[in-house]
C-alpha cells in the first residue's frame, strides 16, 4: 500500500514537473542557472516518460523498477548539480526527498 502510495505520488510528480520544464519560462531560466539549458527538454522527456513509467509500472513491475532507477540516478544528479551551485538547504531539499522515495521504490520493486 505504502510502495502504491509513493509510486503515484512521484509518478505523477515527474509528470507534472517533466511538462513545467518543457514549457513554464521559470524553469527554462532555473535550468540555465543550473548549467544544463542545453539539456533541458531531454531531462524533461525522461522525466515524463519515466514519470508515466512509474504509474504504468503498477501492474508490471519492471518497467517500475527501470524507471525508478533512472528517476534516482536523475535526483542524486540533481541533488549534486544543487550542491555544485550552492543552493541552500531548502533549495536542496525536494531532489533530496525524490532521490530517497524513486531509490526506495527501486529497492523495493526489486523484491517484488
Amino acid at each position: 500500500m505504502t510502495l502504491s502510495i509513493i509510486r503515484i505520488f512521484c509518478g505523477v510528480s515527474h509528470l507534472i514537473y517533466g511538462i513545467l520544464t518543457l514549457a513554464h519560462p521559470f524553469y527554462i531560466a532555473e535550468f540555465t542557472r543550473y548549467g544544463f539549458s542545453s539539456l533541458r527538454i531531454l531531462i524533461g522527456l525522461v522525466q515524463l516518460i519515466c514519470g508515466a513509467g512509474l504509474l504504468y509500472g503498477m501492474g508490471t513491475f519492471k518497467v517500475s523498477l527501470l524507471s525508478a532507477a533512472i528517476l534516482a540516478v536523475m535526483m542524486g544528479g540533481a541533488l549534486g548539480t544543487r550542491i555544485n551551485i550552492q543552493d541552500n538547504f531548502i533549495q536542496s531539499l525536494p531532489a533530496l526527498l525524490y532521490f530517497l522515495l524513486n531509490s526506495y521504490i527501486f529497492i523495493k520493486s526489486i523484491k517484488l
